[in-house]
């Protein structure tokens, strides 16, 4: 049984069940084929008031440093960090404080392969770990290290200085694969996006809509309050659809909603409206199809890749995203077809495929 280290910024908490959740998601599909899984997320120091201020800390407060979650063992060491890509050295210095507290935790449990999700600010320390343990070192990245990180310079030469560190880096999109393809040679770099996870119980047909009644529930897929998302750009396009005579209900996304109760909105909607400003491969989308609903966003990461055309505005525009709307509804329900490579089978096989050719 070959033993997985997952360390991620980012993982479910308590009171912020969909931060992360991906990672827990991989956790299990690994579980599912007999790895034996452990799993890392380093939780910054906050001061009380911030999560008031990004949704996104949500749930730090009085978290369990050592904690059992879906029978995995996680640590949640503490540390010190400045937030983005500021002071990205001190960042990725300062967080080898909690190797000390990694080594105790794990004890005699030795990893075969280490896998972050995200490069800063972890790749310092997941280096140390896997010369450590003599392990096999890959990296996922999901969206802001190559769509912000990189933009900083100190960030891109932190990458290019541990590139013969790296066994193998997966991507979930093409634009991150082309720039990747910048960084590392071409056999270390893996197209694997994450799967959706959706029981069969849930998964409806997409079905004709009724044009005649003008009405459509819509539902925004995230926390209002997180910026990137782009909740503004969410109502200007419900004000619009309105001028042109719609009848709109809306619903939003919590931050500690259940699994049920995001797949109880998925049915409930005609409609998914992403307006996110960025994203790497939103699960949010093929969830709403598999769950028999529309998806319209704007052209962020991988939705221009899959999803009909037409339901794509490729610019952040109310307008357009009315019209795209407009659109969506019109389309043939065949249109909405989840490719093969999203699938929980497919993207095990690729993952494991990944840890043996390496």
């Amino acid at each position: 049984m070959q033993k997985v280290l997952l360390i991620s910024n980012v993982f479910p908490l308590e009171n912020n069940k969909s931060r992360g959740c991906y990672v827990l998601a991989q956790a299990e599909l690994l579980k599912s084929s007999n790895y034996d899984v452990k799993i890392i997320n380093p939780i910054p120091f906050i001061p009380p008031f911030y999560p008031s201020f990004d949704k996104k800390f949500v749930g730090f407060k009085n978290i369990s440093e050592i904690r059992k979650v879906n029978d995995f063992d996680v640590l949640h060491p503490k540390y010190l960090r400045f937030p983005g890509s500021l002071f990205p050295k001190f960042n990725q210095e300062n967080i080898k404080i909690i190797l000390s507290k990694i080594y105790n935790w794990l004890g005699d449990w030795i990893p075969d392969i280490i896998h972050l999700h995200g490069i800063h600010p972890t790749l310092s320390t997941g280096t140390i770990i896997s010369k450590k343990y003599n392990s096999k070192l890959f990296i996922t990245v999901h969206g802001w290290d190559f769509d912000i990180g990189i933009k900083n310079k100190k960030i891109k030469q932190i990458i290019k200085n541990n590139i013969s560190n790296i066994d193998g880096i997966c991507v979930v999109n093409k634009k991150h694969f082309s720039i990747a393809k910048k960084f590392f040679p071409i056999e270390k770099i893996n197209y694997i996006p994450c799967h959706f996870d959706i029981k069969k119980e849930h998964e409806r047909k997409i079905i004709k809509f009724d044009l005649l009644s003008k009405k459509i529930k819509i539902l925004f897929p995230a926390n209002p309050f997180r910026k990137e998302k782009n909740y503004s750009l969410f109502l200007k396009t419900v004000k619009e659809l309105k001028k042109r005579n719609w009848d709109i209900e809306t619903k939003f996304l919590r931050t500690n909603n259940s699994r049920d109760e995001i797949i109880q909105k998925f049915h409930w909607a005609d409609l998914v409206l992403l307006t996110s400003k960025r994203e790497g491969g939103p699960l949010v989308t093929k969830e709403a199809v598999y769950c028999g609903t529309r998806v319209v966003c704007t052209s962020v990461g991988d939705t221009n890749e899959w999803l009909p055309s037409n339901s794509i505005s490729k610019k952040d525009d109310c307008y357009l995203l009315a019209t795209c709307v407009e659109n969506a509804l019109k389309n043939n329900p065949e249109l909405w077809k989840i490719p093969e490579r999203f699938e929980k089978v497919k993207v095990l096989e690729n993952l494991t495929n990944l840890y043996y050719k390496n």
